[in-house]
């Protein structure tokens, strides 16, 4: 009996553990996250940036928080890029794209 319970429990265990892994790496896992990182993309050559750019904005308001701080820091590389945006800086725009981008990147792998 005793040995039977350990087995199940070992193995309810290791099915979760499997689970999570399958989760981690799962690329549905970060809808918005994903989401922005396409609209980053799109800005990057748009002729009309803005509207990429606070499309990319709104998914990552919209996304989960637990990016240890990365989903942050793209928040505020997108909000500078989208100043740039505004005054004409193509190329101060592009450089917080890129940052982003890679923020957003970043956050979605350390993502539990």
């Amino acid at each position: 009996m005793k040995r039977s319970f350990f087995l199940t429990l070992l193995l309810v265990s290791a099915l979760l553990q499997a689970f999570n892994a399958v989760q981690a790496i799962d690329p549905k896992g970060q809808p918005h996250m994903r989401n922005a990182v396409g609209h980053l993309e799109a800005a990057k050559t748009a002729k009309e940036p803005l509207v990429s750019l606070k499309a990319a904005r709104k998914e990552l308001v919209n996304a989960r928080h637990n990016k240890k701080g990365e989903r942050i820091d793209a928040l505020g590389y997108v909000d500078q890029a989208i100043a740039f945006a505004t005054t004409g800086d193509r190329k101060a725009m592009l450089e917080k794209i890129t940052k982003a981008i890679g923020s957003v990147k970043s956050g979605i792998a350390r993502a539990p």
